[in-house]
């Protein structure tokens, strides 16, 4: 793939990547590295994920909350998430915990590996950039992508919208909008809120802006929960309150159930190159 490599962390461990008010160096053509498409582990290799982004406080209410704002919307108790871009798997085990059938997303080598140290099954990860089209065999009840959309050359943000819409007509969503932190090799593309908003309205997905207590709790691992058109969104969501715990849906109680070998629209994480190598002759099988 024609990607740059920039390791933005030096031998002792120490982040260089920061770019004090440069939020915009991905635009900026006297940038030594504007517009260059980057190779995900020279940014998010083992170092980054030496400790967890988010408490374990955080994971408890975004998981809570995810699931009161999903059957609210969903009319049904859920049972089935899609996490696209896992990080470390924080969520992911948080998710697992509750008895939820999930499937988590992640890019980078490292942070599969810290999501496997975590305890999350490997049938549960799938390896894939999000920047590339992915199309799975089923559709979710709710998808989650936090932390990520900042994460992502803008060229690609269309992409990433495409692939959620794809899989989940009920979408939790965070991003990082300008001049929120200092600037970062990291975030190649923070955006406001109207960005975001117009991509996801291009396929009549409604915005829901999640309350600022939702908020602060999940450690603003929420902005918006977007909505498609099979979806009645109620007039008033003030009174959606995290249960402590939500019971799984039949349906995740069967998935759990299922036989590995039956799960076909999950991939075991193997050496990356062995994953390659079955999905091209899965492809060729199809022609």
């Amino acid at each position: 793939m024609g990607t740059t490599r920039v390791d933005v962390w030096d031998r002792s461990g120490a982040d260089t990547g920061y770019l004090r008010n440069r939020q915009h160096w991905w635009f900026d053509p006297a940038f030594p590295h504007a517009f260059e498409l980057f190779d995900l582990d020279g940014f998010y290799e083992e170092n980054y994920f030496r400790t967890d982004h988010v408490g374990p406080a955080a994971v408890q209410a975004y998981v809570d909350a995810v699931l009161a704002y999903g059957q609210r919307l969903t009319g049904a108790p859920i049972g089935e998430v899609l996490e696209a871009g896992c990080g470390g798997g924080w969520f992911t085990k948080g998710f697992l915990d509750r008895g939820l059938d999930v499937v988590a997303i992640e890019g980078t080598r490292a942070g599969i590996a810290r999501t496997l140290a975590r305890g999350v099954p490997a049938d549960r990860l799938i390896r894939h950039d999000l920047r590339r089209p992915l199309a799975l065999v089923r559709r979710f009840q709710v998808a989650t992508c936090t932390e990520v959309a900042e994460h992502i050359e803008c060229p690609f943000a269309g992409q990433l919208v495409q692939t959620l819409v794809d899989h989940a007509d009920v979408i939790w969503f965070s991003f990082e909008a300008p001049g929120t932190n200092e600037a970062h090799y990291h975030h190649t593309n923070e955006q406001p809120a109207r960005f975001w908003i117009n991509l996801f309205a291009f396929h009549d997905y409604t915005a829901i802006e999640i309350p600022p207590a939702i908020r602060e709790s999940t450690e603003s691992r929420g902005s918006y929960i977007f909505c498609g058109p099979a979806i009645r969104i109620p007039t008033d969501l003030s009174q959606v309150a995290a249960p402590a715990r939500v019971q799984p849906s039949a349906g995740a109680a069967m998935a759990s159930a299922t036989p590995k070998g039956a799960r076909h629209w999950v991939r075991k994480i193997v050496p990356p190159i062995v994953v390659d190598a079955v999905r091209a002759l899965r492809l060729r099988g199809r022609g």
